[in-house]
């Protein structure tokens, strides 16, 4: 029997709100993968008033896709793989330590445009 968690997740990737995407590890070959993005605001408080910022973009990944995501690699929005070499679309740098969920089949992956 299939995990309930495996399968809520796929259902997830591709909902909307998901996207098709490239993983290009710093040193291997890209893999088509299903990604959701997000770009959360922040609130900080300042003085009597706060301030709203944008905290940044933000990737969930499948584990089952991208065993093992670092600081350094990058995801591709609208590319292409052809011929192993990535072409086209929206690139992103991650950066810092990926975070596993409580059930350890997906990463969250902060980014910032290459």
């Amino acid at each position: 029997m299939a995990d309930p968690f495996d399968l809520a997740l796929d259902a997830l990737f591709m909902a909307p709100g998901s996207a098709a995407a490239i993983f290009q590890p710093a040193d291997g070959l890209p893999v088509n993968i299903r990604v959701i993005r997000s770009a959360p605001d922040r609130e900080t408080a300042f003085g009597q008033g706060r301030i709203i910022n944008n905290a940044g973009t933000f990737f969930e990944l499948r584990r089952s896709e991208v065993a093992d995501p670092k600081d350094g690699d990058f995801i591709v929005i609208d590319g292409a793989i052809v011929d192993d070499q990535v072409v086209g679309g929206e690139t992103f740098t991650l950066f810092g330590d990926p975070v596993l969920d409580l059930e350890r089949i997906g990463w969250t992956c902060g980014a910032n445009p290459a």
